[in-house]
């Protein structure tokens, strides 16, 4: 049976040369040109160039790691009242949603940081893990456990939370922050 299928194909491919004089079929059994051979490596080069692209996209490199540690300072500048780091990391049109349920204008925030009545006795920042999303975006998550007195009431509690982090002209600024309650009073 095989036979009669190599004759049909051998006979098919005859035929078509014979009807195209000039075209040059490639070989019958299998045979590559060198075309076949240049396009199989600029797909597999693509291919290969498209994982790596999005592999970096996912793990986002020193990006993640640059807003794995002003994550960390804005934190500490937070616990210590420290107005400064926030005037100078927060953006324009900076919006903060906290835990209780209202919202903070970058104006807001810098001016609740430098009320010395607020006091932090703890805070720990766990689970942080950041997403990048091209060169100039990037979303930061972290569990953020504390005890401390804000705006005349105690509050101890656990939240979990989402910044969102602009490079502005190669400066990290945080557009965005919102803390939601896990458990707490």
């Amino acid at each position: 049976m095989s036979d009669k299928n190599d004759h049909a194909r051998m006979v098919g491919h005859i035929a078509e040369t014979a009807a195209f004089p000039g075209v040059q079929l490639p070989p019958l059994y299998g045979g590559h040109t060198q075309l076949t051979t240049r396009i199989v490596f600029a797909i597999s080069l693509l291919c290969c160039l498209a994982l790596s692209l999005n592999l970096n996209a996912q793990t986002g490199g020193d990006v993640a790691d640059q807003i794995k540690q002003l994550q960390r300072e804005s934190r500490d500048a937070q616990m210590k009242n420290d107005a400064s780091w926030a005037q100078q990391h927060l953006a324009d049109g900076f919006v903060a949603g906290n835990s209780w349920g209202e919202w903070q204008t970058k104006a807001d925030f810098i001016k609740d940081l430098q009320n010395k009545t607020n006091k932090w006795k703890s805070g720990n920042m766990s689970d942080l893990k950041v997403a990048t999303f091209g060169p100039n975006v990037a979303v930061s998550h972290y569990t953020f456990t504390y005890d401390a007195e804000l705006q005349g009431k105690h509050r101890a509690r656990t939240v979990i939370c989402s910044d969102s982090w602009v490079n502005d002209s190669g400066t990290w600024k945080t557009a965005s922050t919102h803390c939601s309650l896990v458990k707490g009073e």
